[in-house]
This record gives structure tokens, C-alpha cells and sequence, in this order.
């Protein structure tokens, strides 16, 4: 495998940035110190260049590079600068992004400031961790003078570290001469640091590891680098390793992080830039991505051939868990793969503990964790026993990895989507190995997934307890469903269906489904392939009173099918036993409930496995082996941090087998938080996670300017909006000698024959060759409520022109994209309208009685235009003010008046598959047709009455461009009252 690029130095020269790769004593790692890509400003051109580079220029040290982010015609570069060692896996070290800098592509002013405040960044941080080490240490020191160095100590970072500061050789760019006190101040950190060890009461670590014979430094690869930083076990970093990055300036730290300068527009992805990139900052240094430039972590631990081409590593990724794919696609097109480095978003977590064999009692031997013991540290004291030799140390390595397909946060996620994908799919692997990875050692790996229920359901985030509502017919949940069963049969075999939610109360309805469709799967649709197992275990109801510990009843249940599927189990680089089925465990977020049974799951395998070893543990009830508890509750946190923006619910009992009013109250209180992030943050969040994966483009943003949300790009609105056209034409077309000859979904007022009643929803039109249908439509319950006939013959006019509805947002203000239809007709006997009441008999109304005689009850008729003119008066807020005028007359003709819905193509797939028809071109082709058609009808009739004619009638055309709504008009109709309601709104949700 080609090295990966380890160092960076990033300059902003005068042409573009300039990336670096610096020599590096890593195997395999690039050396060449001449080597650079340049990166223009603004065309994004991506190519090799010398170094030409000035000693003035800006430069900042890099990790890696996360990818070149495109928005609208702006351009950036995502760096990492700060970076966590978590885990070592055969020698190999892993690490979580700390800290990421942003630098614009758009000139070398823009790019040196961005570069200078990463600085100011880093440095204040790197500040900040050495006081807090300083003062715990010292805090140590003086409560307990005689204890030797505990785990809590900093290491020293050796002298021939590889993670030492970064210069650039003597006499290339960005070196430049310094005084011994501006070293010593730019290296406060480190000195102070060396001062306060040196005069220690307990003297110096590495002494006191040498002292007694820690041996741990043998099994460390050469290519760790970086200082450790102990943490305590309860730490959600415990395991977490802080780098000694120091920048190569001393310049003074700012005490807060400024914001990039960009250019602002006046269109809604200009407006929205800064908050995307402040996100896009917060998403990837949230401690939430990982990363190996030697080892694949996006596949589970398997066997490696030596003899296999060198392949870049981004092409062994496995794409359904490489997060940063798309940002990195400049990379691989111009065949730069050394700077390509895979991510995966979850949780990595490592920790080697002891294990003591016992030749008496088995099972009365339990495992002692080696105090604080971390993969690159040397091992602390351990004291000696009787039995030193029967101690063996062991590594228990955990991966989760989020799928990139359904991506995003709680409720605006749920259920499946048209590809089969569902939410919050987590691969998790549980690794047990010794620390030296010697091949001759067994590795075993224990695989479990989980993932939301896959059906089409979805929750309101409004509500503490919402109601799943299920989405969509039968059949097409059946298709999603057996699509999701067969692709993941195809990639871990056999599946045990573990479902956790309430048989009663809210969620019993989805589960039902759930568990019929499991059954329809297994008698038809599946009956030549392995079945699916399901069990559906109550846990609220078999855990009342916060006895959690009966979990075990669900391990205990499905023991025989654990046995069955087994583990992976590699020796001397060959598979002994492949895991040959797989949990797939799910309550309603797959967060909680879902995190306290894997790692029941996960207990139960490592005894096994240890069992196997003649070794024997204790994991439920010996306080020493805690440690397994506190390592399954992080990887809980993080998974629940990444899809509802806190740490997992009944964390308490999963660290410490016991649960107690405080962890209820601290779960009310993440419930409070998961409520107000749910309400407000998710929405923009969500559009963001969108497009930094690139599953839609940037008219997410004009949409959720718009809305103040986006939709859904795994649900196919074509495949919806389909549906609902042939579900009404079932309904409402009643007479069989009616063709169909088009179908369409539109945006119409909420009120018949208005311009402007609010609010506008989206409606299917019917067109057959008798008559036009404006269908109301349910889009939750795929239902027909209330539907318009008008006869061809009664039709006068068609209209089409730009149809301004609203003035609140620049896109909805767009002519080219805000244009309308109004069919004008005269009232006739065949004109109906029907409203479908939910019961034995529907509201039925003819519309020319209605229109004729007073007595009868008509919709809103305010508006009184009796062409498609827009001077006569709408519906307006101020209208429920107004008194009634009783002896007005009604209208002579009526109008039928819809909204072209937009060609928004803001899934990025179809932006490159369909072919861009304005929505101008849309409405006047609509119109065409309905003309068409009339004209077809008439022509027909006229044929049949005359003898020996041709049956031709020559009209005029009825369609006709007006403005049926300005601008300037849409302005005049807007309130002030809307206006504040949109911008107290978009204060909140934008």
C-alpha cells in the first residue's frame, strides 16, 4: 500500500496554496521533501509544483487532509491540525481529529488570515491542555508524596519523537532564524512541562518505568507518535492520547475563534455561508471521526496478504463507511493519492487489561484491569504475585462505524429509504487480541449492527413521545423492506432481528408491522434463502424498576443462535472461523436501549473467547472489570452525540451495573437538551451532513431558506408524487370511458378560486379528455380529501406567468422559478366538487348551484376577478377584520389557479441524470395540453354534428403569458405580520 502523507506544510503563496509533504521516518510514508501540490486560488486546479514558495509566506503544519469543499463559486480546504491517538491495531496507530482549519481558496489575503487564526487556535488550546496537566499533576504531587508516578502523569515526549514540532530544513521556505528566547517562548509549553518533572517529588517518569523493568515500550510500533496523556477510565477520553503539535510561530493566542471572511451575496447560500462553515468546523473536530494511514479501518479486522499490489489505501476503503469520499474527489481525479485518507465517523476505543489463569476455580478468578494502561504507553507498576506467570495481558479494541448511506440526526432520519438504507446504521466490532499482535496469537472479532426499524415511518420532533406515523402503501414498504434484509444477508450472512420496543402504548402499532413483515418476508419472499430471526423484547417492560440486569433474559433467549453465528477467529494470518450470522439489534433511535444490549452482547462473546483461552472473567459482577462497562458506555455517547447532539440515556447502568434516581435525573435532563436541539438545530444540521457527503447540491440551501427545513433526499418524490397521481386517479375518475391523458403535482391555495390563501399545499391535477381534476391530497395517508371537476367545455382561457406567492425570501421572489397556471371556466351542471368526509356519504357540491343562487354554501369567494386579472381583492390576514358585504353578487365565472412546483433537482444524482426544464417551460407545455385537449373535444363534436366535414374548428388560442401575481403585487399583498412571524423563525431554525 503507497504511503499516505503524514506531514503537511500548507502555504498561501501567491498563486494558490501549496501542500507539502514533509520527510517523515514512517515506513512507507512519502520522503521526498521537494515534493509539493499546488492548489490555484479560485479554479480549484489541482497539480504538482516546485517549491517556489517565499520565506514570508503563510504556513501552517497539517496531519492530513480531509477534503476541498466547494460551495456555490467559493473553494476551501479542510485540514487536520490537531489530532488523538486512540488505538494501535498490528502496531498500527489510530487516531480521532481534535481540530480541523478551514482555509479559503479564493486569494492568499483570504488564505493567510485563515491560516493565521488556525495558529492563534492551536496555540491557545495547546496552552490551556499544559495548565490543566500542570495543575492535576502538582495536585498529585502534593496530596500523596510517596506514591510513585501515576497514570494521570504526562509523558515527556522522547527526544527522537517523529512528532516533534515541524520546520522545514534548513534553508528552505518558511524557516526563519530566531533568538533563544523566542525558542523558549514559543516552546513554553514543553519547558514548562520538562521544569516541572525535573523537580518533582517523584522524580522522573520514565526513571521510575525503567526502575521496574516496564518492558511495554517492546510492543510499540515506531510509527506511533505523539506524548500520552492518561485519562481516568470514567473519561469518555480515557483511551484518548493528546499530540504535542506545537506551531512553528509565537504568535499569541486569541482567546476566542474567529470566523473566515467570505463574500457574501445576496442568495441564500451566500447568506447561509457563514453558519455552514462554522458547522462544517464543529462537525469534524467534534472528536467524532478517525483515521489510520497504515491500517483500513473502514473493514473489520480480517487476514492481510503481504503479496497483494500496492493499492491506495482510499480504494481498499469500503464505501459505505468512507465519510469523506466526496470532499476528497478533486484528490483522486487528478491522481494525487498519497493525500487521500479515508475517515470513518463512530467511535474507536482500545484497553489492555490482565487476566489472571486460574487451575483451581475457574470461575471464581476474575480480570484485573492493568492500572490505566494505554496502547502507546510504557505499562505502570504492576504488582507481583504468586502466580506471575499465569498473568496475561490482553487488548479488547472497540470500532463502531456510522453508514454513510440515510445519513443524519434523530427525527429528521427515521425508517428506511428507496434503496433499502435506514437510519443510524451502525457496524460495531469488538476485537480481542494480545498487545504484541504477534501472528501466532488468535485475534477474535465479534461483528453486531444496529439500525432504525426499516420502514417507512417518521416521528414529530415536537412531542416528547411521538407517534410513529407509518408512510406509504404496504407493498411499497414490503419492497424497501426485502431490499434491506437481502443486502445485508448479502454482506454478514444469517440475521437475528433483536427488537426492543414497547409492546404497548405508542409504539406498539410500528412494531406489529414490523414483526408481519418479517413473517411476510420469511413465507414469500424469501423462501429459498435463509430466513430472518426476529424476537421482540419488551425492555421498558421487562426492566421496570430499573433492573436492568434482565437484559440477560434477552441474551439467554437467543444464546443458541449467538452460539451458531459464533465470531471470527484468525492465527498465523489464515481464518480458523468465520462469523457466519449477525445481530441486528434496533429499539426506536437505536441509541439507548440498543447500546445496553450489544454490550450484554458483547460481555457474553468476550467470556466465550477467553473461555477458549482457558482464561476466565467476571464481567457482572467484579467491580475490577469495570473498565469493559465504562469503554461499551463511550461508544453508546458518541454513537448518541452523532444522531441526537447528546450522550446516550441509562449511560449510568452501562458503566456501573447499577441505576438510581440521579441517572434518572440526569436522563431527564439529556432529554430536555435532545427536545430543544431536535426543535431547532437539526434542520440546518441536517441540509449540512447532506451536502459535505454530497447527496444534494447547494439548492438544499435556497430550500431551507425557504422552508427553514429540506426534504428528504432518499425518498424518491418522483416515486411519491407517481403514487399519488395513479391513487387519484383511481378515486375520482369514476366514468370508464374517461381517458387519462396527464397527470400532475402542483401547488395550489388553500382555498378554491383564490390567487393567495395561505397556506399553499401541494395538490395532484388530473387532466382527462372530458374534463380537468384538482385533487386535494393526504400525503400521510396516501388519501384523496377533497377533489374539483370542471367539465372541458366550461373552460374560457389558460393563463400562465410568473406567480409571486410570497416576498419573504429572495428564491421565492424569482420570476424564473415562480410561475403559475389559472384556468378560467364558466359554472356548468358537470362541474362538481366532493369532500371526503370519512364516512358513509361525501359532501357534494355542483358548482354552477353554488355559484348561482345565494342560498347555497360556496368556498371562499373573496377574490372576484372574473378573468385571471390580479387587481381585485385576496385573501389577506386583515380580511378576518372586514365586515361581510351579504348582498354582494357571486362571481359570474370562476378560476382554478396552481403553482408550478420547482425544478429544485436538489439530490446531486438526479442534477446529473435529469435533464433541467424550467418551470416557464413546464407551465406553458401544461398549458398546451389541456388546449389541446379541449381543442380535441371540440373538434370531435363538431365533426360528428356536421355531414362530409373535416370536423376541424378554427379558435383562437386560449392560452395566453400574463403576470398573474408581480412582484410587485406579491409585495403589496404581504403583511407585516407575516414578515415578523418569518424572521422570529428564522432567528430560531436559521
Amino acid at each position: 500500500m503507497p504511503g499516505l502523507a503524514r506531514k503537511l506544510l500548507i502555504f498561501a503563496a501567491v498563486d494558490g496554496l501549496i501542500l507539502q509533504s514533509y520527510p517523515s521516518t514512517q515506513r512507507g510514508a512519502s520522503s521526498n521533501p521537494s515534493t509539493a501540490l499546488q492548489i490555484e486560488y479560485k479554479t480549484r486546479r489541482i497539480y504538482s509544483s516546485p517549491s517556489t514558495s517565499s520565506t514570508d509566506d503563510a504556513c501552517l503544519e497539517s496531519h492530513g487532509v480531509i477534503g476541498l469543499l466547494s460551495l456555490a463559486s467559493f473553494s476551501f480546504l479542510i485540514s487536520i491540525t490537531q489530532r488523538q491517538q486512540v488505538a494501535q491495531i498490528l502496531g498500527k496507530p489510530i487516531f480521532a481529529i481534535t481540530g480541523v482549519a478551514i482555509i479559503p481558496l479564493s486569494s492568499q489575503a483570504e488564505a493567510t488570515k485563515a491560516i493565521n487564526q488556525a495558529q492563534a487556535q492551536i496555540a491557545s488550546k495547546r496552552d490551556k491542555d499544559t495548565n490543566d496537566d500542570l495543575e492535576a499533576q502538582f495536585s498529585e504531587s502534593e496530596t500523596d508524596l510517596s506514591t510513585s508516578r501515576s497514570s494521570d502523569d504526562i509523558e515527556l515526549e522522547a527526544p527522537d519523537s517523529t512528532d516533534r514540532e515541524i520546520y522545514p530544513p534548513l534553508g528552505s521556505r518558511g524557516r526563519k532564524g530566531s533568538t533563544i528566547a523566542e525558542d523558549v517562548i514559543e516552546k513554553r509549553g514543553r519547558y514548562g512541562r520538562f521544569t516541572s518533572r525535573w523537580f518533582s517529588k517523584n522524580g522522573w517518569p520514565g526513571e521510575n518505568n525503567r526502575a521496574h523493568g516496564s518492558g511495554f515500550e517492546e510492543i510499540i510500533d515506531p510509527a506511533a507518535e505523539g506524548s500520552v496523556k492518561g485519562r481516568k477510565s470514567g473519561d469518555y477520553k480515557h483511551e484518548v492520547l493528546e499530540l504535542d503539535d506545537l506551531s512553528s510561530t509565537g504568535q499569541k493566542a486569541s482567546s476566542a475563534p474567529q470566523e473566515i471572511d467570505t463574500p457574501v451575496a445576496g442568495t441564500a447560500t451566500y447568506e447561509l455561508m457563514p453558519k455552514f462553515l462554522r458547522y462544517t468546523k464543529l462537525f469534524f473536530s467534534s472528536r467524532s471521526f478517525y483515521f489510520s494511514y497504515d491500517y483500513d479501518i473502514t473493514r473489520k479486522f480480517g487476514v492481510h496478504d503481504p503479496q497483494m499490489t500496492p493499492v491506495p489505501l482510499h480504494r481498499m476503503a469500503d464505501p459505505l463507511y468512507f465519510w469523506n469520499r466526496y470532499l476528497m474527489t478533486p484528490f483522486i481525479e487528478s491522481g494525487h493519492h498519497s493525500l487521500v485518507l479515508p475517515l470513518i465517523q463512530g467511535f474507536v476505543g482500545q484497553k489492555e487489561f490482565t487476566v489472571t489463569k486460574s487451575t483451581k476455580s475457574p470461575v471464581a478468578q476474575d480480570a484485573t484491569i492493568a492500572p490505566e494502561v494505554d496502547v502507546n504507553t510504557n505499562t505502570p507498576n504492576i504488582p507481583t504475585t504468586e502466580n506471575e506467570d499465569e498473568r496475561d495481558k490482553f487488548l479488547l479494541t472497540l470500532i463502531s462505524r456510522r453508514s454513510v448511506k440515510r445519513p443524519g440526526l434523530r427525527y429528521l432520519r427515521r425508517g428506511i429509504d428507496d434503496e433499502g438504507n435506514v437510519a443510524n446504521f451502525v457496524e460495531t466490532e469488538q476485537i480481542l487480541s494480545r498487545p504484541s499482535w504477534n501472528v501466532s496469537d488468535k485475534v477474535y472479532s465479534l461483528l453486531q449492527v444496529r439500525g432504525s426499524m426499516p420502514l417507512y415511518f417518521s416521528q414529530s420532533p415536537y412531542y416528547f413521545k411521538p407517534v410513529p406515523v407509518l408512510r406509504h402503501s404496504i407493498e411499497t414498504n414490503q419492497v424497501s423492506f426485502a431490499r434491506h434484509f437481502r443486502d445485508l444477508s448479502r454482506r454478514y450472512g444469517e440475521i437475528q432481528a433483536i427488537c426492543l420496543i414497547d409492546k404497548h402504548g405508542v409504539e406498539v402499532k410500528i412494531g406489529e408491522t414490523y414483526q408481519s413483515f418479517v413473517d411476510t418476508y420469511n413465507n414469500r419472499d424469501n423462501a429459498d434463502s435463509t430466513k430472518i430471526g426476529f424476537d421482540w423484547f419488551d425492555f421498558h417492560a421487562e426492566c421496570r424498576g430499573m433492573k436492568f440486569e434482565n437484559v440477560q433474559r434477552l441474551v439467554d433467549s437467543v444464546s443458541g443462535t449467538l452460539d451458531r453465528f459464533g465470531n471470527t477467529v484468525i492465527q498465523d494470518n489464515t481464518v480458523l472461523k468465520s462469523q457466519s450470522g449477525i445481530i441486528r439489534t434496533n429499539c426506536m433511535d437505536c441509541l439507548d436501549r440498543t447500546g445496553v444490549a450489544q454490550c450484554a452482547f458483547g460481555q457474553r462473546a468476550l467470556e466465550k473467547q477467553l473461555e477458549s483461552e482457558g482464561y476466565s472473567i467476571d464481567l457482572r459482577n467484579s467491580t475490577s472489570t469495570q473498565w469493559f462497562n465504562v469503554l461499551w458506555a463511550d461508544n453508546g455517547d458518541a454513537i448518541s452525540k452523532q444522531y441526537s447532539s447528546t450522550a446516550a440515556l441509562k449511560g449510568d447502568y452501562t458503566r456501573t451495573r447499577k441505576r438510581d434516581v440521579r441517572g434518572a435525573l440526569n436522563d431527564l435532563g439529556l432529554t430536555l437538551s435532545r427536545y430543544f436541539n431536535n426543535i431547532v438545530n437539526d434542520y440546518f444540521s441536517q441540509a449540512c451532513i447532506d451536502y459535505l457527503l454530497g447527496i444534494v447540491t447547494t439548492r438544499v440551501f435556497d430550500e431551507f431558506e425557504m422552508n427553514l427545513m429540506s426534504a428528504d433526499p432518499g425518498i424518491s418524490l418522483e416515486k411519491v408524487r407517481q403514487h399519488a397521481i395513479d391513487t387519484s386517479c383511481q378515486i375520482v375518475i369514476s366514468d370508464e370511458s374517461e381517458e387519462l391523458v396527464g397527470g400532475w403535482t402542483v401547488s395550489s391555495p388553500h382555498e378554491p378560486n383564490t390567487l393567495r390563501s395561505l397556506p399553499f399545499e401541494q395538490s395532484v391535477l388530473l387532466l382527462t379528455n372530458a374534463a380537468v381534476y384538482c385533487c386535494r391530497f393526504n400525503w400521510d395517508t396516501d388519501k384523496v380529501t377533497s377533489f374539483e371537476r370542471i367539465d372541458l367545455r366550461a373552460i374560457t382561457s389558460i393563463n400562465y406567468g410568473t406567480y409571486i406567492t410570497s416576498t419573504l425570501t429572495d428564491v421565492q421572489m424569482d420570476p424564473k422559478h415562480n410561475v403559475g397556471v389559472v384556468v378560467t371556466y364558466q359554472p356548468a351542471a358537470t362541474n362538481t366538487m366532493r369532500v371526503n368526509t370519512h364516512s358513509l356519504q361525501s359532501l357534494f357540491d355542483q358548482i354552477s348551484q353554488s355559484s348561482s343562487s345565494s342560498s347555497e354554501p360556496a368556498p371562499n369567494n373573496t377574490s372576484t376577478s372574473t378573468s385571471t386579472s390580479t387587481t381585485g381583492p385576496d385573501w389577506d390576514i386583515s380580511s378576518l377584520f372586514k365586515p361581510s358585504e351579504s348582498g354582494s353578487k357571486r362571481p359570474i365565472s370562476r378560476f382554478m389557479a396552481f403553482k408550478i412546483l420547482p425544478q429544485t433537482n436538489m439530490t446531486a444524482r438526479n442534477a446529473l441524470d435529469n435533464v433541467q426544464v424550467s418551470e416557464r417551460d413546464a407551465a406553458r407545455a401544461l398549458c398546451e395540453e389541456i388546449e389541446r385537449t379541449v381543442m380535441r373535444g371540440a373538434s370531435d363534436k363538431s365533426g360528428a354534428a356536421s355531414t362530409g366535414g373535416s370536423g376541424h374548428v378554427d379558435r383562437h388560442s386560449m392560452v395566453e403569458e400574463v403576470e398573474i401575481i408581480s412582484v410587485a403585487d406579491a409585495k403589496k399583498r404581504t403583511g407585516y405580520l407575516e414578515h415578523l412571524m418569518f424572521d422570529i423563525k428564522k432567528l430560531v431554525w436559521a
